[in-house]
């Protein structure tokens, strides 16, 4: 049940977290509502997080792994956080553009940053579940 919650659960959770946090942004920072684009938000942000970032945070979570026996529970989501610019760079690349501070990319950072914290907290707090619950 863990393995479902750590590779089901928790992109979908941190999918939706960084959509959350895209919206956010947009109304907070640029006062507007992400109205008729949320369905390209969508399909792009899917695409890029389920088959860019999350085999990255995967990836990074197995590296601290065998590197640290300490402090997971500060490097998972640091880890995955500091990779939010590479998703980006695909969306932006995919539509012609390269300026990593545009305000679309800035959006896509909000977006890829915040689903990196999620999905670091969550992949910590249920690796700690799993080996509690196994004592």
């Amino acid at each position: 049940m863990v393995n479902f919650y750590l590779y089901v659960f928790t992109p979908l959770l941190s999918f939706i977290g960084g959509f959350f946090a895209y919206t956010l942004t947009l109304k907070i920072v640029w006062e507007q509502s992400l109205g008729g684009d949320m369905v390209s938000v969508l399909f792009w942000g899917g695409i890029m997080f389920f088959l860019v970032s999350v085999p990255i945070y995967l990836g990074v979570i197995y590296f601290i792994d065998k590197r640290t026996k300490k402090f997971k529970g500060l490097l998972y989501p640091i880890g995955c956080m500091l990779v939010f610019f590479i998703p980006t760079l695909f969306i932006t690349l995919s539509f012609g553009g390269i300026n990593p501070f545009s305000s679309e990319a800035m959006l896509f950072h909000s977006f890829f940053f915040t689903s990196g914290l999620i999905f670091g907290l969550c992949s910590w707090g249920f690796k700690k579940f799993k080996t509690t619950s196994a004592i």
